[in-house]
């Protein structure tokens, strides 16, 4: 694959995780003095979902070094600790090429429940390594939510974008 089109994935993805930490710097409980008290939970992982949908949309050009890279640009960007991102990009690249012909069987809802339980399993990993103390089941089952409801746009809309450019 072209150096420019790995340019464009790694442009899609980083602006996925930087909608993402939009989203999650925009509190309403720092506005409204009666959410004080109410846990925060959801948080999204939109540049993870758009990451998967690149190794799902093309398994043959996005191989585990790709994602190894990414994943240490997004962690270089973002100021994550240095390898949590690359680790998890290319244990989820590898998930999904292993299983990538049977996904293709799956309908729309298989998929979303696939991809939002990778969607959670990467929030346990990220509260369990960096904030274990603010380790919350409802933060999971509303993140579940979220992460499900927003597979489709995510989806379709990078297909369209793919169709369009690749």
């Amino acid at each position: 694959m072209k150096f420019i089109n790995h340019t464009i994935i790694f442009a899609t993805i980083f602006t996925g995780f930087y909608v993402d930490g939009l989203i999650s710097a925009t509190n309403p409980r720092a506005y409204y003095s009666g959410l004080e008290n109410v846990p925060y939970l959801i948080e999204s992982c939109i540049g993870l979902l758009i990451f998967c949908y690149w190794v799902y949309a093309m398994p043959e050009k996005l191989h585990s070094s790709s994602a190894f890279i990414y994943g240490g640009l997004i962690d270089l960007c973002f100021g994550n600790s240095l390898g949590f991102h690359m680790m998890f990009f290319v244990f989820i690249s590898y998930v999904i090429h292993v299983y990538v012909f049977r996904f293709r069987l799956f309908s729309y809802l298989q998929l979303i429940i696939f991809f939002a339980g990778t969607a959670i399993f990467y929030l346990v990993c990220k509260y369990l390594v960096f904030s274990p103390f603010n380790y919350s089941y409802w933060l999971l089952i509303c993140s579940f939510g979220f992460n499900a409801f927003i597979w489709l746009p995510i989806y379709f809309g990078m297909r369209s974008f793919r169709r369009s450019f690749f």
